[in-house]
């Protein structure tokens, strides 16, 4: 997000919030929990959802929906990576960095529970990663 508002030449208020549909697992549970929800005040205002990857896009359009019933004006997605192997609903992002398949992705910020987060570049964790094999 911090490189995406560095191109925004308007106005803008950042807010945040922290869903969770991963748990500490590599794929997506039914659930999509709201564990920090965004405070500020939006009916009548433009809103941006800023989001590192779209998967399944459950957490998204379940998140996207809840913010369309405080009466914004708009709601679009933005997605640093849409990835669409997995895309169990017919959602895609407004704006996306790049496109993929498939493969669990960590570092610049993405974790696998919680660790890789620091790595520079952009990963694709593999299987053996996953099982603490590494």
């Amino acid at each position: 997000m911090s490189d995406l508002i560095r191109h925004i030449d308007l106005p803008i208020k950042i807010g945040f919030a922290r869903l969770s549909s991963y748990g500490n697992a590599d794929c997506p549970q039914s659930e999509v929990k709201v564990l920090d929800d965004l405070e500020d005040v939006i009916e009548g205002k433009h809103v941006l959802i800023v989001d590192d990857i779209m998967d399944t896009g459950n957490s998204l359009i379940a998140f996207k929906k809840r913010l369309e019933k405080r009466n914004p004006a708009s709601v679009k997605i933005c997605t640093m990576i849409d990835k669409t192997f997995r895309r169990c609903s017919l959602i895609t992002p407004d704006y996306f960095g790049f496109r993929l398949s498939d493969g669990f992705i960590v570092g610049y910020g993405l974790d696998y529970a919680e660790n890789y987060r620091a790595l520079p570049d952009i990963y694709v964790l593999d299987s053996m990663d996953r099982e603490g094999s590494r």
